[in-house]
C-alpha cells in the first residue's frame, strides 16, 4: 500500500499548552505565556524528540556554543526551572519535563503533532492528489532549510531560528506594592516585605534607577492607570503583581510592564516553599534585569545569586520585626525633626528580631534589623535610654550581621550611623557608607544618611550632591527634601532655607531659620507650631527656650529648662540640647557644662557640634574648642 510522509507540525499541543515554534510562542488555553530564549529553546527540543532523554551536553552543545560557553550548569538549571514555572511543572512529580539524574531530561507528556519516537509516521495514502501535494511540500521545504543553512554560513543556529524581539531599554523602574491576595489583613505584612525586599534586590543593579518604598506605597491599591503612574514616578517601567501565603508555600504572581508605549514585557507566577523565599526574590530579580536589558557587573550578577534558604518562621519573624520598623512616626535617629515618639513599635520589632535569631542563629538580616532598632532606641527622639546602654548593642549586632553576610547593605548602614553617631569614628563611618551604596547603589535612606553626615563634617557641596541621588529614588518622601533644606540651613543660606521650609511645611526649621536672622517673633511662632503639631519633644522646648532666651523672654525660658530638667528625672534629655537652651539666655558657663555631659554621654547630637549654627555663640570659648578638638573633626 502506498504511503504518505506526515510533515512536522508547526504547533505541537500537550495538556492545555500549544508551543508555536515557528512564532516563538507558548500558549495556555490560547492565552500567551510569556517564555523566550535559552527557557523556550530547551523546550523546542524536548518537543522534537517526546519520549527520548537529551542529554545535558547535548543541550550545552545547541544552546552554548563553546566560544560563548561561561556557566552552563547554572545556565541550564535556570532555563529548566524558568520552563516548568512557565508550564506550572514540578521537578519531584513531573507532569511534562522529567529529570534523569547524571543524564538529562525528557518530555513525557502526551504530545499531539509529533510521534512520541519522533521518526516519520507511515499513514495509508488517502489519494494521489495528497501525495503530489505532500511531496510538493517536503520538496519546497528542503528549498527553505537549504536556504537557511546558507544563510547561517557559520553562525549559532540558535541565534537566528529562535529570534528575539530586541528588548527595550529601562533606565528607572518602579516596584508597585504587591497585593494580599490571602484575605487576611494580618498578612500585609508579608505582602508589604516581599515588596521591600524585591526593591532591594533590584536597587543592587547600578544600571537602573529603582524607586524607593517610601514613593511606592501611596499607590498600595491604587486604581490609577499604569501609565499615570510611572509619569508620575518618571519611570520607563513598572513591576507589580501579588503575593498569597498559604500554610508552608508561597504563591507569587508577577508582572512587568513598559509604561510608553504601554507593553507587557514579562509576567510568571511562582509556587515555592516558604524557605526558598529569599531565592525567589533573587530569581524575579535576576530576570527582571535581563528582561529589561540591564548589564550586570559581575559583582552585581554574584550577589543576585547568593541567596540562600531559610527558616520559614526566623523570616516571617524578621518580616514582622521590620513592619513595626515601617510603622515609625518618627523620623529615623538622627535627623533634626522630634516630632512625639511611639517607642512601642521599636520594642516590638525588638522582640521579633530577636525571635527570629533564636530561630535561625546564622541568619544575618534579623541582626541588622536589630541594630536598626537599637540606633532608633538610642536616639534623642525616645530617651528611654542613654545611648552609652543602647549603642554597644547596636555594635554587636551589625558587627554579627557583617560575619554572617559581608555583602548585607543594611549592616554596613547601620555600622556606619554607630560609627558616626555614637563612636565618632569619621573615617569609618564614611567607609561604611560608601560600602553601603557600593552594594546598593539604589539606597535612598543611606545617600540622604551620608548626606547629612557630609553636611556634619562641613562638606555641604558634597552632601547635595549625594541628596539629589536621594530624590532621583525618592521623589515623593517629604523627609527627603527637608533633610534638603536642612543641609541649606546648616550651610548660612538662611533666606533660600526659609523658602525651602516654607514649600515643605517644615515650622520647626523654618523657626531655626528665622533665629539665625534674629527675626525672633517669627521663630517664636513657627516653634510654636512645630509644638501643637507634634507635641512636647525635647529638642522643640530646647529650641523654644533658646529663642525665648535671645528675645529676651528669660522667665519662658527658664520654666522650659526646668520641664527639660523634670524630664531627665525620668528619661534622657540630651545634654546637647540643655546647652542650647541655656546659650540663648547667654549663659555660657552651663551650656559649655552640660556640652561636656553630652560628649561624656556620647549623645548624638554632638555629631552637630562643627557646623550647627545654634552654637555660634560658643564658638569663640577655649572649652568649646577644646571639646571639639577631642572629637577630632576634620579640620
Amino acid at each position: 500500500m502506498a504511503t504518505e510522509l506526515t510533515p512536522r507540525a508547526p504547533v505541537i499541543r500537550f495538556g492545555t499548552f500549544e508551543a508555536d515554534l515557528s512564532a516563538g510562542e507558548l500558549r495556555k488555553c490560547g492565552m500567551r505565556i510569556k517564555l523566550r530564549g535559552q527557557p523556550l529553546e530547551v523546550l523546542a527540543i524536548l518537543l522534537q524528540r517526546p519520549g527520548e532523554v537529551i542529554s545535558r551536553e547535548e543541550l550545552r552543545k545547541r544552546l552554548w556554543p563553546t566560544d560563548t560557553f561561561v556557566d552552563f550548569d547554572h545556565g541550564l538549571n535556570t532555563a529548566i526551572n524558568r520552563l516548568r514555572e512557565a508550564l506550572g511543572d514540578s521537578a519531584d512529580q513531573p507532569q511534562y519535563v522529567e529529570t534523569l539524574p547524571k543524564r538529562g531530561y525528557r518530555f513525557i507528556g502526551a504530545v499531539d503533532g509529533v510521534e512520541q519516537n519522533s521518526g516519520v509516521a507511515a499513514k495509508p495514502a488517502h489519494s494521489q492528489r495528497a501525495v503530489i501535494w505532500l511531496l510538493g511540500l517536503g520538496a519546497l521545504a528542503v528549498i527553505i532549510v537549504g536556504a537557511i543553512l546558507v544563510g547561517l554560513n557559520g553562525v549559532g543556529w540558535r541565534h537566528q531560528l529562535f529570534v528575539r524581539a530586541p528588548k527595550p531599554q529601562i533606565q528607572a523602574l518602579a516596584v508597585l506594592p504587591l497585593a494580599n491576595l490571602s484575605g487576611e489583613p494580618e498578612q500585609e505584612y508579608f505582602a508589604d516585605g516581599m515588596t521591600d525586599d524585591l526593591i532591594f534586590e533590584l536597587g543592587k543593579v547600578s544600571a537602573v534607577r529603582v524607586i524607593s518604598r517610601q514613593s511606592i506605597i501611596q499607590y498600595k491599591g491604587s486604581k490609577k492607570p499604569l501609565q499615570e503612574i510611572a509619569r508620575e514616578l518618571n519611570v520607563d517601567a513598572v513591576l507589580q503583581g501579588a503575593v498569597e501565603r498559604s500554610g508552608d508555600r508561597v504563591r507569587v504572581s508577577i508582572r512587568l510592564d513598559r509604561a510608553s508605549p504601554e507593553t507587557e514585557l514579562w509576567a510568571n507566577q511562582y509556587d515555592r516553599d516558604l524557605s526558598d523565599v529569599l531565592r525567589l526574590q533573587d530569581e524575579i530579580a535576576r530576570t527582571v534585569t535581563d528582561e529589561i536589558q540591564v548589564k550586570l557587573t559581575s559583582q552585581e550578577s554574584a550577589r543576585l545569586t547568593s541567596a540562600r534558604s531559610v527558616d520559614p518562621e526566623a523570616h516571617d519573624d524578621y518580616l514582622r520585626g521590620r513592619y513595626q520598623m515601617i510603622q515609625l512616626a518618627v523620623p529615623p535617629a538622627s535627623r533634626y525633626v522630634d516630632p512625639e515618639a511611639d517607642e512601642d513599635y521599636v520594642q516590638l520589632a525588638i522582640g521579633y528580631f530577636k525571635q527570629a535569631i533564636e530561630k535561625e542563629p546564622d541568619y544575618a538580616s534579623p541582626y541588622a534589623g536589630l541594630a536598626d532598632a537599637y540606633i532608633a532606641l538610642g536616639s534623642p527622639n525616645f530617651g528611654a535610654d542613654p545611648p552609652k546602654r543602647i549603642f554597644p548593642e547596636a555594635k554587636a549586632a551589625a558587627t554579627k550581621a557583617l560575619e554572617l553576610n559581608p555583602s548585607l547593605a543594611e549592616a554596613h548602614f547601620s555600622l556606619a550611623q554607630i560609627n558616626e553617631l555614637y563612636d565618632w569614628n569619621w573615617s569609618d563611618a564614611e567607609k561604611e557608607y560608601l560600602a553601603a551604596l557600593n552594594l546598593s547603589p539604589n539606597y535612598a535612606e543611606a545617600h540622604w544618611q551620608y548626606a547629612r553626615f557630609l553636611q556634619a563634617m562641613g562638606r555641604n557641596d558634597e552632601a547635595m550632591t549625594q541628596m539629589k541621588y536621594a530624590i532621583q529614588s525618592d521623589p515623593f518622601d517629604i523627609e527627603t527634601r527637608v533633610a534638603v533644606a536642612y543641609i541649606t540651613y546648616a550651610s548660612r543660606q538662611y533666606d533660600l532655607a526659609i523658602q525651602q521650609f516654607k514649600s515643605v511645611g517644615d515650622d520647626f526649621g523654618l523657626g531655626w531659620a528665622y533665629r539665625e536672622k534674629k527675626m525672633y517673633p517669627e521663630a517664636i511662632a513657627a516653634l510654636q507650631r512645630s509644638v501643637t503639631r507634634f507635641g512636647r519633644g525635647s529638642l522643640a522646648l530646647a529650641s523654644l527656650a533658646d529663642v525665648y532666651g535671645l528675645a529676651g523672654r528669660k522667665g519662658e525660658a527658664l520654666k522650659l529648662i526646668e520641664e527639660l530638667k523634670e524630664r531627665s528625672r525620668h528619661h534622657y534629655v540630651s545634654g546637647f540640647l540643655l546647652a542650647e537652651a541655656y546659650a540663648g539666655l547667654g549663659e555660657k558657663g552651663q551650656a559649655l557644662m552640660w556640652l561636656e555631659r553630652a560628649y561624656e554621654d556620647h549623645d548624638q547630637w554632638m555629631v552637630y557640634m562643627a557646623t550647627y549654627p545654634g552654637l555660634d555663640p560658643l564658638r569663640s570659648e577655649p572649652r568649646f574648642q577644646a571639646l571639639q578638638r577631642r572629637m577630632n573633626f576634620p579640620q
